[in-house]
């Protein structure tokens, strides 16, 4: 199926010639990569707008003053991924709920003139690199969104935060979001005690996972607190059920609270009532968002697939244009009694990926097959292996190995566990004896 792209602009815009540029650029780029070409349109009115079609938003001054249509947008936005297109920085402020989505600056700031200036495909030097940059991010973002096969159908509530942490919530939710999500709280809650705790107590009855942020304002704690105590008694009733309710309390680090604000925030640390089921992250927000992604991606495969599968394996990593030597290889260990799983290239590139994450973090050690010179697929799969811990990996690999014609002194200095096997030898019996040795 082809897809659907709606890039909305007003009438009057002093962008609409630029933002014509784009609905082409992105045309090619999304052809390029899909091998058929998708549907954009340029629109002025949301009223026939197609929900199935991914939407791309031109904002500008023109529109941010069109009441009516930013009202629009936010209810449409509770349903679906915005994408803002912003081809200058706007003059006034934006629409709280904008935050909440993706959004790409056309524009670059230039320190020594002390202005912005806006990007573009026909402009020269850093002008030019940064607009297909951001296309180029544009178009992979927009690809994800349109392939509903990788949809999630994961549903996350966002605890709201105290003030201080509001951007780190908006980022949080604009990923998750991106990823295909749903995000509750998706309207705003009663300012009425009762009525708002029933919401709460609603929504996190059917949510998969909770994430409550805290932050230094002391304002806003007792409803964290109180909004949590909910949380954690949803999480007592579904313990003994098969859908149970992960839970993750995050600040972030380097946080600067009062005496008394520690000394409340230590006090509720230790509730048993408030904790129940939660694990407490202290850390950077990407840390946060890696436990999610890793843990959702665990109970997926849990779920489908068994989590054993890929356990005590060697993955046989190699280019497609190896895959011939690479069998090989795999042939060599395993009549050496080594279990083995290799690359594959028969799946549409989310699996791959999907795959590819999911050994890494699951087998017990991994050896690169190399007889080229591609030194960029070298270091990407490298740094693959690096990463590991962000995909979900608990333990250290127990061989990391490297069979190419080229020394690899970037595994050396990066794994404890390395070996190098040189392709300009002859490979027979004893030759994979260092690598195998460290995998007992």
């Amino acid at each position: 199926m082809a897809l659907d792209i709606n890039i909305l602009v007003e009438k009057n815009s002093n962008y609409f010639d630029w933002t014509t540029n784009i609905q082409n650029n992105l045309m090619g780029y999304v052809h390029k990569k899909l091998g058929h070409q998708p549907s954009v349109h340029v629109v002025h009115d949301l009223e026939k707008l197609d929900l199935n079609a991914v939407l791309l938003v031109v904002i500008d001054d023109e529109l941010i003053n069109n009441q009516k249509k930013v009202n629009a947008l936010k209810q449409i936005s509770s349903n679906q991924v915005i994408y803002l297109l912003e081809p200058m920085i706007i003059k006034h402020d934006l629409p709280a709920f904008f935050y909440t989505q993706k959004r790409y600056k056309f524009y670059v700031y230039d320190s020594i003139e002390e202005s912005y200036s806006p990007t573009g495909h026909a402009k020269s030097g850093r002008l030019g690199a940064e607009y297909w940059s951001k296309l180029f991010d544009l178009s992979n973002s927009v690809m994800a969104v349109g392939d509903k096969s990788s949809k999630s159908s994961i549903k996350i509530f966002v605890a709201e935060t105290s003030k201080d942490q509001l951007v780190k919530r908006d980022n949080l939710i604009r990923d998750l979001k991106e990823s295909g999500v749903e995000i509750y709280p998706d309207h705003p809650l009663s300012s009425d005690p009762e009525q708002r705790k029933q919401k709460l107590k609603e929504m996190l009855e059917m949510v998969d996972y909770s994430i409550h942020m805290f932050g230094a304002s002391r304002k806003e704690f007792p409803e964290l607190k109180a909004q949590n105590l909910i949380a954690s008694g949803i999480s007592k009733e579904r313990m003994m059920t098969e859908k149970k309710l992960t839970r993750y309390i995050w600040m972030p680090v380097g946080l600067r609270l009062s005496e008394e604000q520690s000394l409340a925030f230590e006090t509720f640390k230790r509730d048993l009532e408030s904790m129940h089921g939660a694990e407490l992250i202290q850390a950077p927000l990407e840390t946060l968002k890696t436990l999610i992604y890793s843990e959702i991606n665990r109970n997926a495969n849990a779920a489908n697939n068994g989590v054993n599968s890929f356990q005590d394996a060697v993955y046989i990593i190699n280019e497609i244009a190896n895959t011939e030597g690479a069998i090989e290889v795999e042939k060599q260990l395993n009549s050496k009694g080594v279990k083995t799983v290799r690359s594959v290239f028969d799946q549409d590139d989310m699996s791959i990926l999907s795959r590819h994450k999911r050994i890494l973090r699951e087998c017990t050690g991994c050896l690169l097959y190399h007889p080229t010179s591609n030194k960029m697929w070298l270091k990407s799969t490298m740094d693959d292996i690096v990463k590991s811990p962000g995909y979900g990996r608990k333990q250290p690999y127990k061989s990391i190995g490297l069979m190419s014609k080229e020394n690899g002194e970037g595994f050396k200095s990066r794994f404890d566990t390395y070996s190098f096997i040189d392709l300009n030898n002859k490979i027979d019996a004893s030759t994979f004896d260092s690598f195998i040795k460290q995998l007992s």
